[in-house]
Parts: structure tokens; sequence; C-alpha cells
């Protein structure tokens, strides 16, 4: 049986980890220090572990592992903020003293191997996990005034499949059309705080569903003011909005036979300033993260990867706007 402990016993001492803390200075040692005293891990991982026990099988797979939750968020937020493959993942791990740190590893224990890693994704996966741990840190965010959400700003963004339509190895994945495009693959629908820019809700769809379909479940109706582009133009929603006391700032939409006016044009200008820092998390996503495209065949791992990078986003949120 392969074992995986870390087997540096020389190296990794506490006297090498402090010398190797205090005096050893990256920039991805220091993002992953901060990151590791400003989430409560544990908060994160003890309702998961609960819903996991209802759920879990005799024989489950995962019920063989004798690593903890929150060793396995860790491993998750890790995979995403660096791009790596599962089998990637187990191999930084067992080099990067970094990692080892963060994670909270000695030379006397195991580390989760690719086998171990994509299991619990799966699990994930199949019970919703990655919403709950979403949810979770949101409201670590709230607690430090991060996510208040009066004022809300809905978006949806494109991933493309990791499968070619012809494979047919997705059957979840479906095409849709951007400016004359085609594409195949998925859509990630979230709602933003407009003052934090933090991700507040998020959904993840097949490519077809348009996006307006999915604005109610993005907003919770205690909302002062929501912006959104000309795809979520609807004038029922616009009146509804306005008849709950919500200030509406959906972009107008023209038609063939009914062109915008001056007037809305400016209103449109104006909102836009707005709208547009909506689009600061899919950049992050795309350019930070390297995460432009799916990497899974299905549609409960490929939701799995965009709301661990939505939470990854917030992460870099709470770090970048607390002292």
């Amino acid at each position: 049986m392969r074992s995986n402990k870390i087997h540096n016993v020389d190296l990794f001492t506490q006297a090498a980890n402090e010398h190797f803390q205090k005096h050893i200075k990256t920039k991805s040692k220091n993002a992953l220090e901060i990151l590791k005293a400003k989430v409560d891990w544990h908060a994160l991982a003890a309702p998961l572990a609960e819903k996991i026990t209802e759920h879990r099988q005799p024989k489950s797979p995962a019920g063989r592992d004798s690593f903890s939750l929150e060793l396995i968020i860790k491993c998750f937020v890790l995979q995403s903020i660096y791009g790596l493959s599962d089998p990637r993942l187990e191999e930084e791990i067992a080099d990067r003293r970094s990692f080892q740190i963060f994670l909270d590893l000695t030379s006397a224990d195991s580390i989760p191997d690719e086998t171990t890693i994509c299991r619990y994704r799966e699990l994930f996966a199949r019970l919703g996990l990655d919403k709950e741990l979403f949810k979770g840190y949101k409201e670590q965010l709230q607690a430090k005034g991060l996510a208040i959400g009066r004022g809300k700003i809905v978006d949806a963004t494109i991933k493309q499949d990791q499968a070619k339509p012809a494979s047919k190895r997705d059957k979840d994945a479906h095409f849709t059309k951007k400016r004359g495009k085609s594409y195949y693959g998925y859509k990630g629908h979230i709602a933003s705080d407009k003052d934090t820019n933090v991700i507040l809700s998020v959904e993840f769809t097949p490519a077809n569903i348009h996006d307006s379909a999915v604005f109610d479940t993005l907003i919770t109706g205690e909302e002062k003011a929501i912006f959104a582009d000309k795809g979520y133009a609807n004038q029922r929603r616009k009146r509804q909005l306005r008849d709950q006391g919500v200030f509406c700032g959906i972009l107008d939409k023209g038609y063939r036979n009914r062109p915008l006016s001056a007037k809305q044009k400016k209103r449109n200008r104006r909102l836009s300033a707005i709208r547009n820092a909506v689009e600061r998390p899919f950049a992050f996503m795309k350019i930070v993260l390297d995460y432009d495209r799916c990497s899974y065949y299905d549609h409960r791992r490929n939701r799995f990867e965009f709301v661990l990078s939505a939470m990854v986003y917030n992460m870099r949120c709470a770090i970048t706007q607390t002292p």
C-alpha cells in the first residue's frame, strides 16, 4: 500500500517552521498565512460534517479517509488559487512547505492523495456542499460588514465545456449564442454587493438557460437597489421592483420598432458605470485563477468548481478590505 506520509522529519520541525515563517518571504507564503488567519475554517467545516454524516453510506469511499474536513476544504481552496489538478495538488503538498503549514501538516501526517481529493469533490458536488460552503463563508463576511447586500449587481458569464460537443461526453452541457458566436457549456450566475464587490449569490446552469430566468433565485427581496444589463430587461420585473420600493438599475433595451430614446441612452450610460463592477469577479476568475473554461464533464462537478472560485474571490475581497 502506498504511504503518503511527508517523511522529512529533519527539516519539518517546529524550529524549521518558525524560521521559514519569519525569514523566508514570498508572496505566495504571505498570502496563505493571511488567508489561514482570516478564515474560521472550523466554522466552515462543522455544518458540512453533519450533512455528510446524515447522507454517508456505510461503505462510502470517503468514509475510509482519516482526513479532517478542514484540511479537505483547504485543499480545494489551494486547487482553485493555484489551478492545480488532483495529481499536481498531491505533489505540491508533499513538496511545498508553505502548503504544509497552511494545511497544518507535520512530518508525522499523511497527505491526501489524488484519489481522496477526487472522492471528496464528488461527495461535495453530489450533496450540494459547495453551496453550503459558500453560504458559510458569506456569513463570516456578513459578520465583518462586507456582505450587506443593500445594493446588488446581477450578471452571468459563459464557461465553455471541457468536452467537445460531438463527443457527447458531457450530457449536461448545452449551446448558447453571444454576439453571434456559439458556445457549448454552462453559465455561472452571480449577484455581487454594489459597495464591496463581494459575491452574495451564485447559481450554475447549462448555457442554454437565459440569464433572466435565474434572476429571482439570486435576490432575496431585501435589496434597496438592483443593477443588471439589458439582458434582464423586463417591464413586469421593473414594475414589480419599483412597486416594492427597490431602485431598478436594470438597463433599458431597445427593440426593432422601438429604439432607445436619448434619455434612455443617457440613463444606460449612467447605470453602466455602476453595473460594470460585476465584471471584476469574472476577470479575477479568468486572469488570476486561470479559470477560463470548465474542467469536468458533468454539471455537478463544474458547478462545484465555479462556486469554489466564487468563494476564493470573496476570500480575496476579505484580505484586501479588512485590516
